[in-house]
């Protein structure tokens, strides 16, 4: 009797977590960020190794900025754990040994989202700086 109820309560727990995650899913698909509609203008910055500089604008519908650089081509990477990895701006590619990788700011301050999870808004500035060292 007592292992019937025990296997009760388990699977009611089971149950109530399931709607538990199923809430907080649809709380943060109604509450998350998105990026503004409509065309847009942004410009990025493109701080190469040897301190060059290049600016690129783009006119665009799209919301992030990761969607825009890699359908302009501007940056090759790959998919990571974190999202998009830039392994290649500008046709400048990281050398992996000098533990050199590409930084994504806005307005100067660092962005803590990769950049195909990087909204953009009408007029936005961004900067990929070639960097060295982790």
């Amino acid at each position: 009797m007592k292992e019937k109820s025990s296997n009760k309560k388990v699977i009611i727990g089971a149950a109530a977590l399931v709607l538990v995650c199923v809430a907080l899913l649809l709380v943060y698909k109604n509450f998350m960020p998105k990026g503004t509609e409509g065309a847009k203008t942004i410009t990025v910055k493109v701080v190469h190794g040897d301190s060059s500089e290049k600016d690129f604008e783009y006119k665009t519908d799209e919301a992030y900025l990761g969607a825009v650089i890699q359908d302009n081509k501007l940056v090759e990477g790959e998919e990571g754990e974190y999202g998009l990895f830039m392994t290649s701006v500008d046709g400048e590619k990281v050398d992996e040994s000098k533990q050199q990788w590409w930084c994504l700011t806005k307005g100067g301050e660092q962005v803590n989202t990769s950049a195909d999870q990087t909204l953009i808004e009408d007029g936005d500035t961004f900067e990929l700086t070639l960097t060295e060292g982790y």
